[in-house]
C-alpha cells in the first residue's frame, strides 16, 4: 500500500515539474498563465468579500470530497 502511495507522490511532483519546464522554456505560455492569475485576481478584488466567500466555500468542498473518498471501504 506504501509503494502505491509513492507512486502517486512520485506522479504529482513530476506533473509540477513538467509543468515548471514548460513554464520557464516557454515566454508566450508564460505569459499566458501569469495574464489569467491577474485576471482572476482582479476578479476576485472588484467583488471582495463575497468572491472571497465563495472561494473558500469551493475549497471546503472540493476537501470534503477528496477526504470523503480517500476513507471508503475497499
Amino acid at each position: 500500500m506504501e509503494l502505491r502511495h509513492s507512486n502517486l507522490m512520485l506522479r504529482a511532483c513530476s506533473l509540477f515539474g513538467m509543468a515548471g519546464g514548460f513554464l520557464i522554456i516557454s515566454p508566450e505560455l508564460r505569459g499566458t498563465v501569469l495574464n489569467g492569475i491577474a485576471q482572476a485576481a482582479a476578479g476576485l478584488a472588484k467583488y471582495s468579500p463575497y468572491s472571497y466567500a465563495v472561494v473558500a466555500l469551493a475549497l471546503l468542498g472540493g476537501l470534503m470530497a477528496a477526504f470523503r473518498k480517500g476513507s471508503a471501504p475497499r
